[in-house]
């Protein structure tokens, strides 16, 4: 058996491997010529790119072919994985058991977490949205206008608008997030049993959920990040359950008790929930809105030779897209709430800019004189931090009102600084997004939220200490951190191999987290931020059976829909 799948796997180069291989060599190739010093302010002296040599080519050309290999190797132990991977699918009425039961095996296991950090960590973005929510600021949707409304109904839940205090929100607030997110993860390990899996794998994966910290720390961290995430995790599944080609029947009842729509339509209740998880991506993050157009244009490309269901997905997410543009847009800025938005979104620009100026790069009079309308030019260099914008951002001397109203003027003069600084443009962009590229870096920031950080209004408690003098947190917060580009680099390969076996069902299912990580290496303003890339995290083991289910079935062109 293993002879046959060795024969058809690896038999010959497939360029889509080989593509994969060359990314990766060159991540590896660049990531040896940054160097990150830890220091309390990070500058252009502890934070650096050194020069590239024609010996990292041929470094790059010798570690290519070792590392198709590799690639070569891993493909082939995912189509071993997955010849005992998957077995008969399995009803609904055992899986609402195994849903029950993993959601309780959870509770019970992260309940420590919810005394030791008692009411949640806050971050100080998480007090400006508490503050809107309370009417203390005025709504900004820097900070999403939805997250804050999820707030004001925990308050006004709690009473904390008739002086009842306000801990009472706080606490709902983390109590609702973390039985969402055990259950979002329960619904996975449900999905997991219907679809066939074997149990040694789900039991796997739950007791990772239930034992590994970054899950349960999520659900206590109150960013707006875990309830992005998890929506995006259970609209990934909810696409693979779609698309993935477990059901062949065109016209027998859904084992969900609905019927499946044919090969070329999909049915109105599907699309409901579809625009639905749309929707909520859009308004729960400020990039939501560019994910959600990334993933709609691919899933519409996907499923061009099934005209109707590309048809109803297409038209369905442009008019979302539009409805929500105009919102966010014009109705936004009628009501006052896109204070700064312009500057939010330019952080990789500024950065470069910054770098360019700091390094002594080539600067025109002209460009000077835009550069100097918004902070004189030793400021940049002073003010430089290259693995985040803030410093710049948000400096009394940076002219943020000039930027705003003349944002077309500064990417002129940012073009023109791209042109003539081609080499410092690349390093500043590097420096800027190391964290989400280079497996090699990584870093404690925006990594769990286990305090109250940046903020006076709130305390935490740890009642474990208090009452028990037994520390829970020494043992359950990291002490190594794990590097967000790791998660993304999983997803990349299991792009990849999706894309080598033309497996579009697949794909399909990793376009959200792929819009994540593709919006975050255009405009991400920090550059390490494991919150940004939480999704990506929870779709770990999706992307194992993703790459097993390559190598199960055989890839065809049409995509059967199971859409209830």
């Amino acid at each position: 058996m293993f002879k046959k799948i060795y024969e058809k796997n690896m038999k010959k180069i497939n360029l889509w491997l080989a593509l994969f291989s060359m990314l990766f060599a060159g991540m590896i190739i660049v990531s040896r010529h940054i160097f990150n010093f830890e220091a309390d302010l990070s500058t252009i002296a502890t934070v650096y790119v050194t020069d590239f040599h024609f010996l990292d080519f041929i470094a790059w050309a010798c570690m290519v072919p070792v590392i198709y290999l590799l690639t070569e190797l891993a493909a082939f132990l995912f189509a071993s994985l997955g010849t005992g991977l998957f077995g008969v699918e399995r009803n609904g009425r055992q899986g609402i058991w195994v849903l029950a039961g993993s959601f309780l095996f959870l509770l019970l296991l992260w309940f420590p977490y919810l005394p030791s950090y008692w009411p949640g960590g806050i971050y100080s973005d998480t007090v400006d949205s508490i503050n809107m929510a309370l009417g203390k600021a005025g709504l900004d949707n820097h900070h999403p206008i939805l997250y804050t409304l999820i707030w004001r109904f925990m308050f006004k839940v709690t009473g904390a608008f008739s002086g009842e205090g306000e801990y009472g929100g706080l606490k709902l607030f983390t109590v609702t997030q973390t039985l969402l997110l055990a259950f979002v993860l329960s619904y996975f390990i449900y999905r997991g049993y219907r679809w066939g899996l074997r149990k040694a794998f789900l039991l796997f994966w739950l007791l990772a959920f239930a034992i590994y910290p970054l899950y349960p720390f999520y659900g206590i961290s109150m960013w707006k990040d875990t309830l992005f995430s998890l929506t995006v995790f259970a609209f990934s599944v909810f696409l693979y359950h779609t698309f993935s080609g477990a059901r062949k029947s065109t016209s027998r009842p859904d084992a969900d008790g609905g019927k499946t729509a044919d090969n070329d339509g999909i049915s109105l209740t599907w699309l409901a929930r579809y625009c639905l998880f749309t929707i909520l991506i859009i308004f729960l993050r400020n990039n939501g809105i560019y994910v959600a157009a990334f993933y709609s244009a691919a899933i519409t490309l996907l499923c061009l030779k099934q005209r109707k269901a590309a048809l109803r997905i297409g038209a369905a997410s442009f008019t979302i897209l539009l409805i929500s543009a105009v919102i966010q847009g014009p109705v936004y800025d009628r009501c006052g709430y896109n204070i700064n938005k312009t500057t939010e979104s330019l952080g990789i620009p500024l950065q470069q800019t910054a770098y360019i100026v700091s390094t002594d790069g080539i600067v025109t009079q002209e460009d000077e004189e835009v550069l100097t309308e918004l902070m004189p030019l030793e400021r940049w260099k002073e003010l430089y931090n290259p693995i985040v914008a803030d410093t710049i951002k948000f400096s009394p001397e940076f002219n943020r009102g000039y930027l705003e109203e003349n944002g077309g003027e500064f990417m002129k003069t940012y073009f023109h600084l791209m042109l003539r600084n081609p080499v410092k443009a690349v390093k500043g962009y590097l420096l800027s997004t190391m964290g989400f590229w280079d497996i090699f870096e990584s870093s404690s920031t925006a990594y769990i939220c286990n305090l109250h950080f940046g903020n006076v209004e709130y305390f935490m408690s740890d009642y474990f200490d208090y009452y028990l003098h037994i520390s829970f947190r020494n043992l359950a917060e990291p002490k190594n951190y794990l590097s967000a580009a790791l998660f993304v680099w999983l997803l990349l390969g299991t792009v990849f191999l999706c894309l080598a076996k033309h497996n579009k069902k697949g794909l399909i299912a990793l376009m959200p987290t792929l819009g994540i990580w593709l919006t975050i290496m255009t405009a991400v303003p920090v550059a390490f931020s494991f919150r940004y890339i939480y999704a990506l995290f929870l779709c770990t083991p999706l992307y194992l059976i993703i790459c097993t289910k390559n190598f199960q079935n055989p890839a065809e062109d049409n995509l059967p829909c199971a859409a209830e």
